[in-house]
């Protein structure tokens, strides 16, 4: 799909659509930002100053709610050994929390406030009564907790916080052994309304606050585009940026997968799971051999061959639409924020295993370098500054078969609080929309480690499992074959 955004047919459909819709925008944009000027001022007049509008488009996207759709992010990161809740209360207390930036501002006053809605608007409420014991907790030490388990703590760790609090939450999970046979080993878990910040501004405040030995793979703030590549960027999504709008619009009324809805599915929750972590040489070593395609690209890849192995015939649709989470780069800052964006294109499941590959890597090539990630920034953008009911304009329908977020965290192995090591990460972005199949994976130290997560009406839980422990399995038949 991405690669057909760009030619004299979208050119001149783009232009049309400046000329038509563009003034309509317009002027709706201008009554909002009256509209939201007027709010303000009531709110402060009657609130004096605890509650007011959210600023940032970006964070008030996330103030819509919907039934069965979360809007929480899950981090797990598994240490050698525990790392006291105390310990991470007091650091926030003492470092973080006390963190200024250059002008003297706390960096992280956001995480003091609560996410509200307001005369149909994202608010921040300041949380008069705010305590730090409220968002730290320690599961029962004496238990070791499988796998299963953690599960199942996820499965409730996902839901919507409470708005009597601001929505975050660091827990900590004493004694935890991963699969049979593994040693005993302790997760701590960060989970927060994605309104508060993305996957990168955390990364940023374990460098900068919590941890030693960290090594970026993509430096959020030092990121570096020449010049002209940005202008050629941006312009690209100027000119071809309403074409691939209205892709997207069309987008929300397709079917990405067959649903298989009963009974037991409509009562169950999302299904959370992970992989063992695999050795990063040798996916390093298969991306050579096809054309030096991105790890999200071999991932999605392996993903569709574990589902065709384990589903049965016509599960696995033959046209397949991805969804890859990005950033906009470089970060002003590394406050909590949100710069997150996307890009789409399709994959022939019916291709040969390195043929799709290898077409699929030339498209999601031309995903990155099309309008896709500075249209989807401005759109979540601007739409976060409308009444929470028109956020239903990215959330509503869906968006692709499959969502993959790909975080490079760290080259070389880094200690939280100078307490223990973190030895793996995994997490589980939330599912707003429609789009049924997340799969999150990450870069850290020599190895990648996926996590997935799939409504039950498009695997069920026994499928989802399956799949994901036979992805290793492809992966090294894959190393095998370029061998």
């Amino acid at each position: 799909m991405s690669s057909a955004t760009r030619g004299l047919l979208p050119f001149l459909i783009s232009l049309v659509f400046y000329i038509i819709i563009g003034p309509i925008l317009l002027i709706l944009c201008l009554l909002n930002e009256l509209v939201r000027l007027l709010i303000r001022c009531y709110l402060w007049k009657k609130y004096e100053g605890k509650i007011d509008l959210v600023p940032d488009g970006a964070d008030a996207l996330w103030a819509l709610k919907r039934q069965d759709r979360t809007r929480t992010v899950v981090v797990c990161l598994k240490t050698d050994k525990p790392v006291p809740h105390e310990k991470v209360k007091e650091n926030f207390r003492d470092v973080i929390l006390q963190a200024r930036d250059s002008t003297g501002k706390p960096i992280y006053s956001k995480l003091t406030k609560i996410l509200v809605t307001k005369l149909g608007y994202a608010c921040w409420k300041r949380d008069e009564n705010f305590d730090l014991n409220n968002h730290f907790r320690s599961l029962p030490s004496n238990k070791i907790y499988s796998k299963k388990e953690i599960q199942k703590e996820i499965k409730q760790m996902v839901q919507d916080m409470e708005e009597d609090k601001p929505q975050w939450e660091i827990v900590t999970v004493p004694r935890f052994v991963d699969s049979k046979g593994d040693p005993e080993t302790s997760i701590l878990i960060f989970r927060w309304q994605h309104a508060y910040m993305d996957g990168f501004t955390l990364t940023a405040m374990f460098v900068n606050h919590m941890s030693s030995g960290f090594t970026y793979y993509i430096h959020p703030t030092k990121f570096h585009i020449p010049f002209g590549k940005k202008m050629l960027f941006y312009l690209n999504a100027i000119i071809f940026g309403p074409y691939a709008f209205i892709l997207i619009t069309l987008n929300k009324f397709k079917s990405f997968w067959p649903r298989q809805i009963s009974n037991d599915s409509a009562k169950t929750q999302s299904t959370y799971t992970w992989t063992n972590s695999m050795e990063l040489e040798a996916i390093q070593k298969l991306r050579k051999k096809v054309d030096n395609a991105t790890i999200p690209t071999i991932l999605e890849n392996a993903f569709i061959s574990a589902a065709k192995e384990i589903l049965p015939a016509g599960r696995v649709p033959k046209e397949i639409s991805i969804g890859e989470l990005a950033a906009l780069l470089p970060y002003p800052g590394d406050g909590p924020q949100n710069r997150f964006a996307f890009f789409t294109f399709n994959i022939n499941s019916n291709q040969d295993d390195f043929e799709r590959i290898r077409t699929s890597k030339k498209d999601s090539w031309d995903g990155i370098t099309g309008p896709w990630i500075p249209l989807s920034f401005f759109v979540f953008k601007f739409s976060g500054r409308m009444p929470v009911f028109m956020h239903y304009v990215v959330f509503a329908g869906g968006s692709c078969s499959l969502m993959m977020s790909n975080l490079p965290l760290s080259k070389t192995r880094f200690r939280m609080l100078d307490t223990a090591d973190v030895l793996e990460v995994w997490a589980f972005p939330p599912q707003p929309n429609d789009t049924g199949i997340t799969v999150f994976s990450a870069a850290y130290e020599n190895s990648v480690k996926i996590a997935v997560s799939a409504e039950p009406t498009w695997l069920s839980e026994e499928e989802l499992e399956r799949i994901v422990e036979r992805m290793p399995g492809v992966l090294n038949e894959w190393v095998k074959r370029v061998e």
